[in-house]
């Protein structure tokens, strides 16, 4: 029988007010009936644009404005990396299987419940309240490439974990680091030509899904480790084409550093993650990138910080055991980051759709006006020719001139109409092209061109391609317009809607407007 995620996600919101009130009392974190309340507000104004998104084939995918039952936390690396045994940490319990070779090659969703069950990828994609149906997009190979683990007992009550296979190419490879070298210089076909390979490697688009969880997940961990510190190049790959954009929930983590024996190994190690991060990272500054191990297993079998005599001494050892409880505390802010998460999504989706609105309607209309002097140039002609050949009727002008008249005019309004089509048509590939799409953002955002906003500028590289496609299938002459009351609308809820949600999510603080 499936599993009731919502009840399940209810009752543990009330496990965690009744177990943590004092603490989330003392971090400022909203309730969990404001957060519930937060969660369904955005869903619904979410659920609001998607029409306007539908009648213009705007660029929100289907469904996105339904997530996951639970917040999430999505694991990605090296194989070997540890992302299992760290996953067995949070959990408190050994759920996966870890080890040097590569252990798994499926994506799995562990989830908390009331008694252990393991389904597999047809039952995960097809349960109607956990999610991941969205999966089904990928493929057959990748549905048969996901499992369930549920499981009782575990630490993470409030919130799921989702392991996937380990990255395993060279870094010359194809598809590897030398296309996310290629990809950083700007070279064309990048992107195209990984995922051809993705498809050939693995049998399904796997930078695809990763970029799909990544999306949904609230937290996302990229593992390195030090026998392969960013030297594997579908690494370097995911974390350009699949993880770009999501730096605020992103965490890169150089994990087992306790097996260095010399520091000089460890800056080896340290500086050849860094060197290779920055071939995809397009900054000067690199993001923080949390060292860390996890507690190994003395000779008794349990459970110890202590590591072996032979590493690193006791001070670097407590600063990596700190660094890891650091990255635990983010882990265990799912929840919390959700709320952020789900707000910022629906800030995303509005200016995604408000943009891709504004643009089109502004080259709608320039289309419409041409298709319109055309119309009533051809509409002055008939009037002309016709008004001639009254004249000549009326002042009893022999019948061969109004005839020559009338046939003069069918044959010069069908000739024009011809022309004006094909000058239509070529307007209209111009009127697409990407040159002057950028020209009817400038004169729709002036101010923001102005201004250099890059925040609208990131918007408009993030729509240009799907807008131009989605004219270009529908027909700037059957392209529907936008009414004004929708492009209020949608500004709305941008000036109004989600800063209140913003307010409610977000801690107090001096200047801020809660009460």
């Amino acid at each position: 029988s499936t599993w009731n995620w919502s009840n399940k996600s209810n009752t543990n919101n009330d496990n965690q007010n009744t177990n943590t009130s004092s603490s989330s009392s003392d971090d400022n974190i909203p309730s969990p009936s404001i957060q519930q309340s937060i969660l369904t507000q955005c869903s619904s104004l979410h659920s609001s644009i998607m029409p306007l998104n539908s009648h213009l084939n705007g660029p929100l995918a289907k469904n996105s404005d339904r997530g996951t039952s639970l917040p999430f936390v999505f694991l990605v690396g090296n194989h070997s990396s540890g992302k299992s045994s760290f996953i067995n940490y949070v959990l408190g319990r050994s759920v996966q299987t870890a080890g040097v070779a590569p252990t798994d090659d499926c994506f799995t969703v562990l989830a908390p419940g009331p008694k252990d069950v393991d389904q597999d990828g047809p039952a995960l994609v097809g349960d109607p309240d956990i999610g991941f149906e969205g999966l089904r997009q990928f493929g057959p190979t990748l549905i048969h490439h996901a499992q369930l683990k549920v499981r009782e007992g575990i630490r993470n009550e409030n919130f799921m974990m989702v392991d996937s296979p380990g990255m395993i190419d060279s870094p010359v490879s194809s598809g590897g680091m030398s296309l996310a070298y290629g990809a950083a210089s700007g070279s064309g076909g990048g992107s195209s030509g990984s995922g051809s390979n993705n498809l050939m490697d693995r049998g399904y688009d796997f930078q695809g899904v990763v970029r799909w969880f990544a999306e949904r997940a609230d937290v996302v961990l990229l593992f390195f480790d030090p026998d392969k510190p960013g030297t594997t190049g579908e690494t370097l790959s995911i974390l350009l084409h699949s993880l770009g954009g999501m730096d605020h929930k992103l965490l890169i983590v150089l994990n087992k550093a306790d097996q260095f024996k010399k520091i000089h190994d460890f800056a080896r190690a340290y500086g050849s993650l860094c060197w290779n991060l920055s071939k995809v990272i397009p900054r000067k500054d690199l993001p923080r990138i949390y060292t860390m191990c996890l507690p190994v297993k003395n000779e008794e079998n349990s459970t110890s910080d202590i590591s072996t005599t032979e590493a690193l001494d006791q001070r670097a050892l407590a600063d990596l055991h700190q660094t890891r409880d650091d990255v635990l505390a983010e882990v265990m802010k799912a929840p919390k980051r959700r709320i952020d998460n789900v707000i910022t999504n629906l800030h995303d989706s509005v200016h995604l759709l408000l943009m891709h609105s504004v643009v089109a309607e502004d080259v709608r209309k320039r289309y419409s006006k041409r298709q319109w002097e055309n119309r009533v140039q051809e509409l002055s002609s008939v009037v002309l020719g016709m008004g001639l050949a009254g004249l000549g009727m009326h002042f009893s002008v022999p019948p061969q001139f109004t005839g020559g008249v009338v046939a003069a005019t069918v044959l010069g309004v069908g000739g024009m109409n011809w022309f004006n089509s094909s000058k239509l048509k070529d307007v209209e590939e111009q009127l697409l092209s990407v040159e002057e799409l950028s020209a009817s953002f400038q004169r729709t955002h002036p101010q923001e061109v102005n201004e250099a906003d890059e925040f609208y500028a990131s918007v408009w590289q993030r729509i240009r391609d799907p807008l131009r496609l989605s004219l270009w299938r529908t027909g700037l002459a059957d392209f529907p317009a936008v009414k004004k009351g929708e492009i209020q609308e949608l500004q709305r809820l941008l000036d109004d809607d989600i800063p209140k949600l913003r307010r409610l999510a977000s801690p107090s603080h001096h200047g801020s407007k809660n009460e």
